[in-house]
């Protein structure tokens, strides 16, 4: 006799056996479109003034540094064909790829060069969303949800304070937050299945390419504090399984695993990134630290008092913590592994509480030190606090359902499979009604956010030969669209700029000594220019963009002349090339590509499974 099948509620076995007009509902609820759908149109709702104004930007000054970005990124692409590795038209020329907040080696450039920037950036941000819910489901349908209950963990996280104020901040580049719960669940799956923390790794390269100087960071010291605490759990006994001390090293295992696929694909940017920290740390001098009633006012007091770190700014509401507090009670086993991470988000939310604080302790390390903002850390515990909701709502739909069987199952005239179906579709009812009613009010409040936070016209492009202006850094947005750069600069991350850059100059190109000849350029772009250079005498011909090692020339020898790129050349008439290749970063793709391949091959062997070549 073989073992029967459990089932959470809404299994293929139970529902084939009730009539199609109640089995409908739970096959479609099997259906990966109806649950993407309701995704997207989520999204949609929560960003609709995007939606119906692309050609809109945040009034947020940070809005218009985020947008430059990511339309120098476009530029590189569409219009030249180029990898955007260095972006001549901020600060006087600095290493696109190296800068932390820029987005240039994700994915989501190729919509932005395939649909434009404006309404690309509005689907990227949508597409975002959805694979926030959908992750936010996964990992609570994991921690024992059900797959009605689960959507308070999708929407609760996605539509929570901390996503509203990507708008209202204007940042959002932080977008990447979105996909933690991809992260989360590939960390965790991954300490039993190998391949579920591959996942989690191509989850973190995402992040990071998609601008994750904060986001990267958060989520990785977050899931190195779980490392220890997972262990101890592994060596806790447990009912029916053998004990093994080796079962601790599966949490460190799994994190290796994420950590080492996620630098292999990311290679290309992680190289750069990391000489440019080397080179140009980011500086951070201001303490963070935060009280109780600090975090709790974020998360549960309905405010529009503004600032980055002010009560609302991660708003989820009581009605969602009630819930969460019930999936504790209800189901503590169930509700323990998301109850850790919790605790833990919330611990180094709240910053620099003490010498021995987890984010004290964490900023201590070499590479940390200078680690901001612990605030963020609420994006994890909005995603905690949904996950555990969803627990506990599905908790609450199970008694209704065990309830209703057995009062209907005293009349002996029923019939089993009216008392599954009719039990099963009111406890379904009630979950649906339950989610509405907690989600519904960070999400409300969330999108009035967003509405609030205003929009302003992007502007039209204008090419024309490329050429420094001293700009405005408040509307460094503007520049990259008119073919112009600016060599005002706003970065966080110390670049290497030099005094010898000039704007509005009548010639980008010109000659150290001008009694020297003459230079004329032939062809321009982002990462090579060709000029003509006559010469009656050997002169430095200068380049009014900063000096970079990848700077190259086919003709002289390149140099660095007082922080500009520049070329010494003897008399005579040369064509000059002058290109801008980063070795690392070519490095870096290949070794992406060769990661990508690798994982791809295995991937395709464990999912076919060992060939039976004795079959006939």
């Amino acid at each position: 006799m073989q073992p029967q099948r459990a089932t959470d509620g809404g299994s293929d076995a139970a529902a084939t056996d009730l009539p199609w007009a109640i089995a409908a509902p739970w096959l479609l609820w099997r259906l990966v479109g109806v649950r993407w759908a309701a995704w997207l149109l989520a999204a949609a709702w929560f960003l609709w003034p995007r939606v119906v104004n692309p050609y809109q930007m945040s009034l947020a000054h940070d809005a218009s540094y985020f947008l430059q970005h990511a339309t120098a990124a476009w530029q590189s692409v569409r219009h030249f064909g180029e990898l955007p590795v260095w972006n001549p038209w901020y600060c006087g020329g600095i290493p696109q790829l190296g800068n932390l907040q820029d987005s240039a080696f994700s994915p989501s450039v190729l919509v932005l060069a395939a649909i434009g920037v404006e309404p690309g950036l509005v689907l990227v941000l949508i597409l975002f969303f959805a694979a926030g819910m959908e992750g936010a489901w996964l990992l609570a349908r994991a921690a024992g949800a059900t797959r009605v209950s689960a959507f308070a963990a999708a929407l609760g996280f996605a539509l929570s304070g901390r996503f509203a104020m990507l708008f209202v901040d204007g940042q959002p580049a932080f977008v990447g937050f979105a996909l933690a719960p991809w992260a989360i669940l590939g960390f965790w799956r991954g300490m039993d299945h190998r391949w579920a923390a591959v996942g989690g790794g191509v989850a973190m390269a995402l992040v990071f390419c998609e601008g994750g100087a904060v986001a990267t960071p958060l989520l990785g010291v977050l899931l190195a504090w779980a490392v220890p605490v997972f262990a101890l759990g592994r060596l806790l006994p447990r009912r029916g399984q053998p004990w093994s001390a080796g079962k601790a090293l599966d949490p460190l295992i799994s994190l290796v695993i994420m950590g080492v696929v996620a630098a292999g694909l990311a290679a290309p940017r992680l190289m750069v990134v990391a000489e440019s920290l080397v080179r140009f740390p980011r500086q951070w001098l201001s303490p963070s630290k935060y009280d109780l009633s600090q975090l709790g006012k974020m998360l549960f007091e309905t405010s529009n008092a503004g600032g980055y770190d002010g009560p609302g700014t991660a708003y989820v509401g009581l009605l969602m913590a009630g819930a969460a507090a019930y999936a504790v009670l209800r189901r503590p086993i169930r509700s323990l592994p998301v109850l850790v991470l919790l605790a833990l988000a919330v611990g180094l939310a709240l910053g620099q509480q003490g010498p021995i604080a987890p984010w004290s302790l964490t900023t201590h390390l070499p590479v940390l030190h200078n680690l901001r903002c612990s605030f963020r850390m609420a994006f994890f515990v909005a995603l905690g606090l949904a996950v555990l909701a969803a627990i506990g709502i599905g908790a609450v739909e199970r008694d209704v359902r065990a309830a209703i069987q057995w009062a209907l199952s005293r009349w002996q005239a029923t019939r089993p499979w009216w008392v599954q179906g009719l039990a099963r579709t009111a406890a379904a009812s009630f979950a649906v009604v339950a989610v509405f009613v907690v989600a519904r009010d960070p999400a409300l409040f969330s999108r009035e956010r967003v509405q609030d936070a205003g929009l302003k016209p992007t502007a039209r492009s204008a090419q024309a030969p490329f050429q420094q202006a001293i700009g405005n850094r408040w509307m460094s947005h503007l520049w990259p669209r008119l073919g112009v750069g600016t060599i005002g600069c706003f970065e966080e991350q110390p670049f290497a700029t030099t005094a010898a850059l000039r704007g509005d100059l009548a010639q980008e190109e010109y000659l150290a000594d001008p009694n020297a000849g003459r230079v004329q350029r032939l062809r321009w772009t982002p990462h090579s220019i060709t000029l003509r250079a006559t010469l009656d005498r050997p002169a430095t011909v200068r380049i009014n963009q900063n000096w970079h090692r990848a700077w190259t020339t086919d003709t002289g020898r390149i140099v660095n002349d007082d922080g500009l790129v520049a070329v010494a050349l003897p008399a005579g008439v040369h064509e000059v090339r002058v290109r801008f290749s980063d070795p690392w970063v070519w490095a870096g793709v290949w070794l992406s590509a060769t990661v990508a391949m690798t994982l791809l091959v295995f991937g395709l062997r464990a999912a076919l499974g060992p060939v039976d070549r004795g079959a006939a």
